[in-house]
């Protein structure tokens, strides 16, 4: 009697079956290999078992088993939390130290010496501790300001690759002691505007818990987007008041002095060109005058160093004027340019220092022309710092 012939689909079913369905796949013409994501050559069986003992396939069936092994373990890992590995993640932030420095061995095996525990990897740490230790410390600030009257500040800076990068802080209003502070969000905005800012802190509140009515002062600078988000704001937050930084007013009064002493400014600025860099000349100065620091060099955007720099020229102009002659004009044009301004500002400088320096005292600003201490010292003096 003739042998029946089997059909294909009959064929492809049974390879399946024999070879087990993790392994092959199939449908109406073609075998799959599951491991290595190939069709399969299934006319004869031989074909089937010949491709089994590739080392193709082999290697594939060990990738996916090694997979699999760590997918198990990172699953019991995060099951079984470990104490250990929580209390070293909470260290490591707590100090700003980087998750990854637990990959040097140095440090690893440090760890591993003198603790007598198995130090976890970073991946570790970072997909099963750190989501908790935010969710706690995140509790932990909102039991900290339940139910309290409270302040919100908001700034934005940009960070090295350009992104805007927005912080929230809270504090307390406490009636008989400062409040404390906390930062409760860190985002990253697309752009800066009114629209932006108010939906960064609407969402800050609202992650906090906190009652829109005990949000009672909003501080910020004076950027005309938070201006406009202030006034926003008070719509939802009706007993809100908003308050734009003091400090930025000094500061814009501190940048209207110096547009007003342009030439004190390029004395400043070739000076500062002058020592920058220039070792020798470093060295002449330090030789010259070992009794004072070296000329300041302001930063524009630090409030009040331009200011600090004048009072330094007042103090020193007499040892910066005699430094500056032991110095060859052909070396820098920046030298040229300071002995030109040197002489020129000796009565602008003074006038500077005598109305827009700080107390020697207090350390405050006299550009509202009022000083007073905490020393004993009361009022302004004939030379323009504090008189007792």
């Amino acid at each position: 009697m003739p042998k029946e012939k089997i059909s294909l689909g009959q064929r492809l079913r049974s390879y399946v079956r024999e070879f087990g369905a993790d392994t092959f796949s199939y449908d109406s013409s073609m075998l799959f290999c599951k491991y290595c994501e190939i069709k399969v050559n299934c006319e004869k069986r031989f074909n089937v078992t010949q491709h089994l003992k590739t080392e193709k396939h082999t290697k594939a069936i060990k990738r996916r088993q090694e997979k699999t092994e760590k997918t198990q373990q990172l699953l019991m890992n995060s099951s079984k939390k470990s104490s250990f590995n929580k209390d070293l993640c909470h260290a490591l932030l707590s100090a700003n130290i980087p998750l990854n420095k637990l990959s040097n061995n140095t440090f690893r095996n440090f760890l591993e010496t003198y603790t007598g525990k198995e130090i976890p990897t970073e991946a570790i740490l970072r997909q099963g501790y750190v989501d908790d230790l935010y969710d706690e410390t995140v509790e932990k600030i909102k039991s900290e300001i339940l139910n309290k009257k409270v302040w919100v500040s908001i700034d934005e800076t940009t960070d090295i690759e350009g992104r805007y990068i927005a912080n929230v802080v809270v504090g307390t209003l406490e009636l008989d002691k400062p409040g404390k502070q906390f930062l409760v969000n860190c985002k990253e905005l697309e752009k800066t505007n009114f629209s932006t800012i108010s939906k960064l802190f609407d969402d800050s509140i609202q992650l906090m818990g906190i009652q829109r009515d005990n949000v009672l002062l909003f501080l910020s600078d004076v950027a005309p987007y938070m201006v406009k988000s202030g006034e926003m704001l008070k719509a939802l937050y009706s007993k809100m008041i908003h308050v734009t930084c003091a400090a930025h007013g000094l500061h814009r009064v501190a940048e209207e002095i110096r547009g007003q002493f342009k030439s004190v400014d390029k004395l400043i600025a070739s000076v500062k060109k002058t020592f920058r860099k220039a070792p020798s000349r470093v060295q002449i100065f330090k030789s010259k005058a070992p009794e004072i620091s070296l000329p300041p060099e302001p930063v524009i955007t630090r409030w009040g160093t331009w200011i600090n720099a004048a009072n330094y020229y007042c103090d020193n102009l007499s040892t910066i004027r005699s430094i500056f002659e032991l110095l060859d004009n052909d070396d820098a044009v920046s030298i040229k340019v300071a002995k030109k301004y040197i002489n020129k500002n000796a009565i602008t400088i003074t006038i500077i220092y005598s109305h827009y320096s700080a107390c020697r005292v207090c350390v405050n600003t006299k550009l509202c022309g009022v000083c007073v201490c905490d020393m004993g010292y009361s009022g302004v003096g004939v030379d323009g710092w504090c008189e007792e």
